[in-house]
C-alpha cells in the first residue's frame, strides 16, 4: 500500500499515527507529494480531488478521506484500530468524532488566516475560535473516560492538539485544561508514533 501525505496535514497525521502505532509500517509506503495542487501532481492522476492523505491499496482501490482510510486499515489489522467491546467501540466513535469535529474547525480558520487580508471573514474566524474552545473545554471534561485508551479516537484527537499548537498557538487550549493537556504532553507525546509524526514548526 502507499499512502500519499504532506508533512503537517493533520489529516494525512491521523492515517500516520496509526500505521506507526499498529504495525503497518512495513505494509505502507508513505509518499511526502508536497506542494499539491501543482499542475501534473501525482494525486490528480488517481482521482479529482488532489488531497491528502490518500491510500493506494494493494488491489490499485484509491482511497480519498482520512476517515475512509482509517475504516480500511481497522480491516486491513483484523480490527486493530478500533476497540470490539461495545461500550469502548462507541466511546472511541463519539472521541473520534470531537477530534474531527476540532481539527475541521482548526483548519477552516487556519485557511481563513491565509487568506488576503481583504478577502478575510472575522466572523468566521470568531465561529470557528468559539467552536475551538468549546471543544477543548468538552476534551478537557472526557479525558478522564478515554486517557488510557489508544485507538482512532484518541490518535485523532491528538493530531487536532499537535495541530493546534502549530496553527494556533495563541489558542493557549492548555490555560485551565491540566487534565487535557497533561495527557497529551505526558501520555500522547512519549508514544514513538505520535511524537514522530508531530509538526515540524
Amino acid at each position: 500500500m502507499k499512502l500519499f501525505y504532506s508533512g503537517n496535514s493533520p489529516y494525512a497525521r491521523r492515517p500516520r499515527i496509526a500505521i506507526r502505532e499498529f504495525d503497518l509500517m512495513d505494509r505502507v509506503e508513505e509518499l511526502d507529494v508536497a506542494p499539491l495542487n501543482t499542475d501534473g501532481h501525482i494525486l490528480f492522476g488517481h482521482g479529482p480531488g488532489g488531497r491528502v492523505p490518500a491510500l493506494l491499496t494493494d488491489s490499485g482501490t484509491f482511497l480519498c478521506e482520512s476517515l475512509i482510510i482509517a475504516r480500511y486499515l481497522d480491516e486491513v489489522t483484523g480490527g486493530k484500530l478500533y476497540p470490539s467491546e461495545t461500550a469502548a467501540r462507541e466511546l472511541s466513535f463519539k472521541v473520534e468524532g470531537i477530534g474531527s469535529l476540532l481539527m475541521d474547525s482548526l483548519f477552516t480558520r487556519a485557511h481563513e488566516n491565509r487568506r488576503d487580508p481583504s478577502e478575510q471573514s472575522p466572523s468566521e474566524r470568531q465561529k470557528e475560535a468559539t467552536r475551538a474552545g468549546r471543544i477543548y473545554d468538552e476534551l478537557e471534561n472526557l479525558v478522564d473516560q478515554f486517557g488510557g485508551n489508544v485507538d482512532m479516537g484518541t490518535l485523532t484527537v491528538a493530531a487536532s492538539l499537535g495541530y493546534a499548537d502549530w496553527r494556533h498557538a495563541d489558542d493557549k487550549w492548555r490555560d485551565g485544561r491540566s487534565k487535557l493537556a497533561a495527557w497529551h504532553d505526558d501520555v500522547m507525546m512519549k508514544r514513538a508514533s505520535v511524537s514522530e509524526t508531530y509538526p515540524d514548526f
